[in-house]
Formats: structure tokens, C-alpha cells, sequence
């Protein structure tokens, strides 16, 4: 493969997007919005700032991958006008120039274009987004589509890592020997991030076109997730008291976040069991866990 452009090389999935390829010995060029990661492989590129305050990007680049997003719907509700800057106008700029250049490009998109009253929501099904975070990447996707064989989108239920806050928390919490709560009746479909990256540069070898869909093979609840973490890392699942989201004040609850990821398999990927799936990320947490036991401290 020739020349690939991460854009949002310092984000989650684009941090990994950058070593994957570059370990399958592809020449990579990245972006940041923040000017303390520039470096020679690495530029500088706002997607909120007009096009002429933008890089000149080599013509060598043959794909394309838009990893940069304002994701936190909160933030998006906050600040829609900011937020749709980033994750409709930037990025469909982007996309246009470097169509036009020849490129191949691939846009990250999410299953909250949909409204979740449907499992396994299939790629042709009609939007309908719940929130403003959802609605920005509906629109992008449409904006998109239009620019025809030269443009994937792949929609992502939640990607998940050993990173998250979340997960963290509740493994130091059970360490410690502490209760936990995690929500009974909120749902999860979780990708384990070493899935999400390497269908992203199955599609950019292949460079096909379209929409893939990528979620777990069921949802769980986040209870169902906090228990099977302590059964893997062998913590006392007695600590983990479940409460309903009600009780903190959230009244909606999507019950359905899986996606039909039938197209999966023109990549030749198979989408394994969510708690097989699952297993990967939780042993690299088990490595993590036993190592800062060491330390006296879990992260």
C-alpha cells in the first residue's frame, strides 16, 4: 500500500491505526490538533480552522483514514456549533480535497446515527439519531456517500480498551476491596480496539467502498461486563452491586447497540463471540493488573 494519512494519529483508534501500519511497513504521515505532537511524521491540522489555515499534504497519499472526531456527545450537545465544525464541515472538506487528489478515504462513524430500536441494524436502514452527536455523523455520512467508490464509512458500536476510565476504575475499586455499581439496565455491544483497527486496515488495503458496520455479537448489560472483568482477573464479584441508570438520573436507555456486520466478510473477518471477543482486552488488562500490583497500585 502506498502513502496513508492518519487524521487524529494521537487519538484511540488512530494512535494504533499509526503503529499497525507502520509495522506492515507502509509509509504513514499523521495529523494533531495539538501543536505539542508535531513533529516530522506528524502535522499539524485543525479540522475546525478554515482550509487555508490547513497543511499542504504530500501527493504521494493514497488512503485516507478520518480518525479525528469530537465524540463526546456531551460536548456535542454543549457546543453543536463548534462539534459540527469538526465532525461534518472539517471532515467533509478534508474528504473532498483528498478524494479529488486521488485518495481513498475512510471516515469513523458510529451506530448513534441510528436510534436503537433495532438489533442489528443493517447498513441500509434509515438514520434516525437521538442525539446531536449522532445527527453530526448522519450528516457527514450523507455528505459523503455522494463522493461515490472513493469513500468507506465504517460505523462502530463501542470500541473498547484497557484505557477506559471506566474499566479502570472499577478494577481498582475491587483490588481495593470496595463495592461497585455498575448500571443493570444500560447496554453495551464493546469492540475490543485490536478488532476495530484491524478492520479499518483490512478495508484500506482492499480500498472498497461503502458502508461496514462493526459491533459485538450481542449487547450486555455494563453489569454483565463488570462481572465477567472479575471473573477474569480473579477479583471478589460479591463487590459488584448493580443499580439501575435511573438512579442518577438517566431516563433513556438504548437497549439495542448492535449492527449488522454481514460485510465483514469481504474482508475475510469473522466476528467472534462478544466474550471471546472480549477476552483479548481483558488479558491485557490481567497484565496490566499484576504489574501494578507490584507497583502497589492498579490502574
Amino acid at each position: 500500500m502506498n502513502d496513508v494519512l492518519i487524521v487524529g494519529g494521537d487519538s484511540t483508534i488512530g494512535s494504533r491505526l499509526v503503529a499497525l501500519f507502520e509495522a506492515n511497513g507502509n509509509s504513514v504521515l499523521s495529523t494533531t490538533c495539538f501543536q505539542s505532537n508535531v513533529n516530522e511524521r506528524c502535522l499539524f491540522l485543525d479540522l475546525s480552522e478554515d482550509i487555508k489555515y490547513w497543511p499542504i499534504l504530500p501527493p504521494s497519499i493514497k488512503t485516507v483514514i478520518i480518525c479525528a472526531a469530537i465524540t463526546s456527545q456531551e460536548q456535542c450537545a454543549n457546543d453543536p456549533k463548534f462539534s459540527r465544525r469538526v465532525n461534518v464541515k472539517g471532515s467533509v472538506a478534508l474528504a473532498i480535497l483528498m478524494v479529488k487528489a486521488g485518495a481513498f478515504v475512510i471516515f469513523l462513524s458510529s451506530n448513534a446515527v441510528f436510534n436503537g430500536n433495532k438489533a442489528f441494524a443493517k447498513s441500509c436502514d434509515p438514520v434516525d439519531p437521538q442525539n446531536e452527536y449522532g445527527r453530526q455523523k448522519a450528516e457527514a455520512e450523507d455528505q459523503l456517500l455522494k463522493l461515490g467508490s472513493k469513500v468507506a464509512i465504517v460505523r462502530f458500536s463501542k470500541v473498547i480498551t484497557p484505557e477506559i476510565p471506566l474499566f479502570k476504575g472499577w478494577i481498582k475499586e475491587l483490588n481495593a476491596g470496595n463495592v461497585i455499581h455498575p448500571f443493570s439496565d444500560m447496554f453495551i455491544s464493546p469492540v475490543p480496539i485490536s478488532l476495530a483497527v484491524s478492520v479499518i486496515q483490512k478495508i484500506a488495503e482492499k480500498q472498497v467502498p461503502g458502508i461496514f458496520q462493526l459491533s459485538s455479537s450481542q449487547d450486555v448489560t455494563y453489569s454483565d461486563l463488570a462481572t465477567h472483568i472479575a471473573l477474569k482477573l480473579n477479583l471478589n464479584e460479591q463487590l459488584i452491586q448493580p443499580i439501575s441508570c435511573r438512579e442518577v438520573g438517566i431516563n433513556h436507555s438504548t437497549k439495542n447497540t448492535t449492527l449488522d456486520c454481514s460485510r465483514l466478510a469481504e474482508l475475510d473477518i469473522l466476528l467472534p463471540d462478544v466474550w471471546v471477543g472480549l477476552d483479548g482486552t481483558f488479558g491485557l488488562m490481567n497484565n496490566l493488573n499484576k504489574t501494578d500490583k507490584n507497583k502497589g497500585e492498579c490502574i
